[in-house]
């Protein structure tokens, strides 16, 4: 007897239908699996076999075989097990399936992996998939009990949990699906006070300042200083200093974490920017993303967040050079011989370093390391991934009189209400775009969205013919001048925000422009 049920497998952050077809005839016993598999999947007859025997639901010594098509597409996880195990329960023509059953099927889809004894446990990718299923005409999803939850944060599908083989048997045997799931309240935490503040660092609010333009206009940010001067801990109190996520933002992001695994369901989609600050012991794999079953790297998990790399220069140079394509195309393209995976990497990049490579200088008391030590130190972040990045800070060491000042300065309460601000400004100039921030204005529309008066055309060119500034950073600046002036709550650019960007870009090898 022949069935055909649906499946679905997560491709990058997409998902796909596989369409599971199952005959059972006479002929040599066995269960043959195909459909340019992967071992994981080969592996689904043996659980399927004996999680079906177990449940009292023996395969009979027939002739099956299962195929999973599109067969150009390779087939990873364990996520098809119950598909595999529901078709041939169908094809062993033991249930009496009525025809409008019989059509609910044709637009249901099961998820899930079998243990040994019949019980069906979680998979990854869920989200993605439900997703990708509810706009292909699928009306209902059968999922293990523990993705429930996360396949109900898609709205319009029924949500059919089940716990193990038999709950499949309950429906097939009496063609109805039960109650479904219902995702119950989220009590929303509140928290009232900033878990870091920026007043609890003295004296750099130049630094501060840098920060709050970086954050506005998520560009790119790295802190030049000597050890201690409050690099790490700034960059602590940025996650909690950016607006809300959009929904599109949060659904996306919470998809990336679904492929990797690491969601936490007890609060619905994500909704805060996350905040990545992966060891520099991370490998190119693990940082880009990629492996045998590519998955998301931490440029993707810190997608619409925060990707912070303290003390910058100690990564791999493989590591680092490898942030180019993400860095510029907001992307990551994982080639396979048979597929390829694309996973957003919209991140803010906040890097720190020291002057040299003891941490003293500009110290000479302390720091004992020569000029070229110093120099080669400095060389080991790439001119092109140094012109990537738009706010490049300079920190002096914190004074006494700073340190141990009755004046906090800058805190995060402020600092956020003028990023809002700034923030609702590009929300009315982008209303209409896939933009969001000012950092991802394309070149070709720079001056639809950022107009110049004569002057400031004037000023920008003795920049660039003084400064040494590649093409690619004299928009990066122009797009860091169209930011301070919405913090500053101005329609157009002024001469005085260029050179505020022109100060914050710093760019290596500048003169008196002026």
């Amino acid at each position: 007897m022949y069935s055909k049920i649906y499946s679905g497998v997560a491709l990058g952050i997409n998902g796909m239908l596989i369409s599971v077809e199952s005959d059972m005839s006479l002929g040599l016993p066995g269960l043959c699996l195909v459909g340019y598999l992967s071992s994981s999947v080969k592996e689904a007859g043996d659980r399927v076999r004996t999680a079906l025997r177990n449940v009292g639901y023996p395969i009979p010594s027939r002739k099956v075989t299962v195929n999973l098509s599109p067969a150009d597409i390779r087939k990873d996880g364990t996520g098809f097990d119950v598909a595999i195990a529901t078709g041939i329960l169908i094809s062993m023509g033991i249930f009496f399936i009525r025809e409008k059953f019989n059509k609910e099927l044709e637009k249901t889809l099961f998820l899930g992996e079998l243990g040994l004894d019949g019980s069906i446990l979680p998979v990854r990718g869920v989200l993605p998939i439900v997703d990708h299923a509810l706009k292909n005409g699928i009306e209902r999803v059968v999922v293990p009990e523990e993705n429930a939850s996360e396949a109900s944060f898609i709205k319009g599908l029924e949500i059919i949990p089940v716990g193990s083989l038999t709950d499949i048997i309950k429906i097939l045997s009496s063609g109805e699906w039960g109650d479904p799931f219902v995702m119950p309240e989220i009590k929303k935490s509140v928290q009232k006070d900033f878990l870091y503040d920026l007043k609890d660092i003295r004296g750099q609010e130049t630094m501060k300042k840098g920060v709050i333009i970086g954050v506005a206009g998520f560009h790119n940010i790295l802190l030049t200083g000597a050890a201690g001067s409050g690099k790490s801990m700034i960059a602590k109190c940025i996650p909690e200093l950016m607006p809300d996520l959009t929904y599109n933002e949060s659904l996306e992001l919470t998809k990336i974490y679904s492929i990797a695994g690491n969601l936490d369901l007890s609060d619905g989609l994500m909704k805060r920017r996350p905040f990545r600050a992966p060891g520099q012991n991370v490998s190119n794999a693990a940082l880009i993303g990629g492996g045998m079953s590519p998955t998301p790297g931490e440029v993707s998990l810190a997608n619409g967040g925060v990707l912070f790399l303290d003390e910058f220069p100690e990564y791999s140079r493989s590591v680092i050079e490898g942030l180019r394509q993400p860095m510029e195309d907001h992307i990551v393209n994982v080639s396979r011989v048979r597929a390829s995976y694309t996973f957003p990497a919209r991140f803010m990049l906040v890097s720190a370093r020291n002057n040299c490579p003891c941490g003293f200088y500009p110290n000479r008391d302390k720091c004992r390391c020569s000029s070229g030590a110093i120099q080669r130190y400095k060389n080991r972040i790439s001119h092109p991934i140094m012109d990537r990045i738009d706010i490049r800070l300079e920190i002096s060491p914190v004074s006494y009189d700073d340190l141990f000042s009755d004046n906090e300065g800058m805190d995060s309460k402020t600092a956020k209400a003028m990023i809002e601000g700034a923030r609702k400004k590009q929300e009315e100039r982008f209303k209409n775009e896939s933009i969001n921030f000012n950092s991802e204005i394309p070149q070709s529309r720079i001056e639809e969205f950022i107009v110049l008066g004569e002057k400031e055309k004037k000023l920008l060119r003795n920049i660039y013919d003084n400064s040494g500034i590649s093409a690619r950073g004299y928009y990066k600046m122009l797009r860091l001048a169209r930011t301070i002036a919405d913090i500053e709550g101005r329609e157009f650019v002024s001469e005085r925000n260029i050179e505020e960007a022109a100060f914050f870009r710093n760019e290596d090898g500048a003169t008196d422009w002026r």
